[in-house]
């Protein structure tokens, strides 16, 4: 199958270049990559004797004089992984000297790397897939609908013990970006997928028990063995430092960037799977937080913080926005939300702030006094500026709709 999708082109090509006729056979000697086009799938006898005998031979016109559509040349057969797919002969080139044994042998080692190339694709696509295929069940495995011994022996045939210590990461691509011309500069889907996956196995798979896998377009997932049961910063350092080369390679080659977002350390499926959803709030908290970073770890507390004002139970939150109406409809809204934030952000600092806000001291008190007056909150006291900043932040980002909840 595969020497039949590439045995035309190389056909053409090779004929062109050394400026004789070349044809190429199935395993079963018959043409499948011939310059006349009328003669593709004749069986051609003397091709059938090279792949049986497996070795390059000659013929004359006294050869092809008695057989049909013969043609005087010499012949090789094409052998990957020591199998013969088929054979490659240069009709015309009937001398027995090292010229025409250097030919075919050149056109032979060429076809035969092309189709190991090929074959080398295929196995590595089939693999992905089988990764990709176990990565899912993993991450989707529900014990009301699924057996997990099914699961362990699926990762058992595929080399994985999945009872090991497992960290996940996400790593969410950005959107490819447009060209000049508003045009999309990007490889084929396949293509993508096949040199990302490539790309992040070289830069973080460190044991051969680590699971890396497609999620989908955008994102990849990285299942990583971790022979300890507890992480130290240097970890964290180590994945940082593979996140920013990930992030130099692809915008270099892609114009691109990566999120890369960390679960917490887990055992077996169960903590796989734990570790999985994690990743995935700490991946919504880095975005909602818009920093310029680039890694974010579950266990951060800035990134907990994150995540635990996102939990807060809608029905609190519309309720507290609806008290705080008057602040959250002002046209003024973005300006004063921003200042209070940098104020929470500079501990409460006024001189810190307002130089971080290149405004005067007492444009910020103005500021803050018109907060206080539209929320009715002395945010002098810090359970008030603590109610303020838990809604400001609720407000901000994929919550945003919040917003319109209020005004209806």
């Amino acid at each position: 199958m595969i020497l039949k999708q590439i045995a035309q082109k190389v056909s053409d090509d090779t004929s062109r270049i050394i400026g004789y006729q070349v044809s190429i056979s199935d395993e079963n000697g018959y043409l499948i990559g011939v310059n006349d086009r009328s003669r593709i799938g004749l069986f051609d006898e003397l091709f059938s004797i090279v792949i049986k005998e497996r070795k390059l031979m000659y013929w004359g016109e006294e050869d092809a004089v008695e057989l049909p559509n013969i043609y005087p040349g010499v012949a090789a057969p094409i052998i990957v992984n020591g199998e013969v797919l088929g054979a490659i002969g240069i009709i015309g080139k009937v001398e027995e000297d090292s010229e025409t044994e250097n030919y075919i042998h050149l056109l032979k080692n060429h076809i035969e790397m092309v189709c190991y190339e090929e074959i080398r694709k295929e196995v590595k696509a089939f693999e992905a897939s089988s990764l990709d295929t176990l990565i899912h069940y993993i991450l989707h495995f529900d014990k009301s609908k699924h057996d997990m011994n099914h699961v362990i022996r699926y990762g058992n045939m595929l080399g994985f013990d999945l009872n090991l210590n497992r960290i996940c990461f996400i790593i969410e691509i950005k959107t490819l970006s447009l060209d000049h011309d508003g045009n999309m500069q990007q490889p084929t889907l396949q293509q993508f997928q096949y040199e990302i996956l490539e790309l992040i196995g070289n830069l973080f798979k460190d044991n051969q028990e680590d699971l890396i896998g497609v999620l989908d377009f955008e994102h990849y997932c990285i299942l990583k063995t971790v022979p300890t049961t507890k992480i130290d910063e240097s970890y964290f350092e180590m994945i940082k430092t593979k996140s920013e080369r990930l992030n130099k390679h692809l915008e270099s080659k892609y114009k691109l960037s990566a999120l890369v977002a960390i679960g917490d350390l887990h055992t077996g499926i169960n903590g796989i799977i734990e570790s999985y959803q994690e990743a995935l709030k700490t991946l919504v908290a880095g975005k909602r937080m818009n920093s310029e970073h680039n890694i974010y770890n579950y266990n951060s507390l800035t990134v907990m913080l994150e995540i635990l004002l996102s939990e807060i139970p809608s029905g609190a939150v519309n309720k507290v926005n609806k008290k705080l109406r008057s602040f959250i409809e002002h046209e003024s809204f973005k300006t004063l939300s921003h200042t209070f934030l940098m104020y929470c952000k500079y501990n409460m600092n006024l001189s810190e702030t307002a130089r971080k806000l290149f405004i005067h001291r007492n444009s910020l008190i103005y500021r803050l006094e018109k907060i206080k007056k539209l929320t009715g909150l002395d945010i002098a006291k810090f359970e008030d500026c603590l109610l303020l900043y838990i809604t400001i932040k609720n407000l901000s980002n994929e919550n945003i709709n919040a917003l319109d909840q209020v005004k209806s």
